[in-house]
């Protein structure tokens, strides 16, 4: 299937879902309280509702917030909308490189040496089994609803998968490479720098997708708890209203944001496999997420290569 004739069919897919949600808005006349519907239509998502997403506004810009009087407008409610958005955005950004940082360094260490594999695997087996969202409650109690505590959960929940994929991608990179790197007398350091990480990226990449999708749920679910700004928080103002249309307008700008990020860093990664077989650096990323799953990748850390 060409390229082209795939694209029509992802957009053909997407709009027939759209057209099924119309008419689910249509059939479906249940409300959640009085003028709210539980399927609201499109006509009313991108019209009455995105104007009401400005009573999150706190004002600023010429344009007055809803706790100050001013009215519901347009221009409230897009400016509502990149200010929680880029709080948002500010809590998923610093978590996600932490936790890519903490991630890659642990799943390295695992084939550092002996020693580094017996303080690292096992306390990072352990880690990644822990149920992400419950963890949000403890999360809380020890950094409360701060900045801090919110970046810190997301880099958790990235950190696992970094390091499960990274412990992985190492071990899948071929012994040869290394031995020509040591008969030529590079050090253990510089095969990991020149030889290891670039050989190990093209499988990691597919754990840098995950990692960016685990990020967005994590920051959200962090907000859910209490954050005075950000997507999360409307969603739960909204939640405590009945408000299903706002709700449902704030995850459809979540899902615009993470498909963004998504292509993005498909974007940006892809020129870095460039030296590796065609046949494997063409590969689509989604064709690769499907690849290498946090769950399926636990022997790898028994047998992960040490060099010695």
């Amino acid at each position: 299937m060409s390229s082209r004739v795939s694209r029509l069919t992802s957009v053909g897919v997407l709009l027939g879902l759209a057209i099924a949600w119309q008419i689910a808005s249509v059939l479906i006349t249940a409300e959640s309280v009085p003028g709210e519907p539980m399927v609201p239509g499109w006509q009313m998502l991108f019209t009455q509702t995105f104007m009401m997403l400005s009573d999150y506004w706190l004002g600023g810009f010429g344009v007055a917030g809803i706790a100050q009087g001013g009215d519901r407008t347009y221009a409230g409610a897009i400016l509502a909308v990149l200010s929680n958005s880029w709080d948002t955005s500010l809590r998923l950004v610093a978590g996600l490189l932490l936790g890519a940082f903490v991630g890659v360094v642990a799943g390295l260490a695992v084939s550092w040496s002996a020693w580094s594999r017996r303080l690292v695997a096992l306390p990072g087996q352990v880690l990644r089994t822990f149920p992400l969202l419950a963890l949000i409650p403890l999360f809380e109690l020890w950094f409360g609803l701060t900045f801090l505590g919110m970046m810190l959960f997301v880099a958790y929940g990235v950190a696992v998968i970094f390091f499960t994929g990274t412990v992985n991608a190492v071990r899948n990179v071929s012994p040869i490479y290394v031995q020509y790197a040591r008969t030529l007398g590079a050090s253990r350091l510089r095969v990991y720098r020149t030889v290891i990480l670039p050989a190990m990226f093209p499988e990691l990449r597919s754990s840098i997708l995950l990692g960016v999708g685990v990020a967005w749920t994590a920051v959200v679910g962090a907000e859910f708890l209490g954050a005075q700004t950000g997507l999360g928080q409307i969603i739960v103002y909204s939640k405590y209203f009945g408000y299903v249309d706002r709700m449902f307008l704030v995850g459809l700008i979540l899902l615009a944001y993470a498909a963004l990020t998504f292509a993005a860093v498909e974007r940006i990664s892809r020129p870095l496999t460039i030296w590796m077989p065609g046949e494997f650096a063409d590969q689509p990323a989604v064709t690769e997420v499907a690849v290498v799953e946090p769950q399926r990748a636990t022997p790898a850390i028994g047998r992960t290569a040490v060099l010695e």
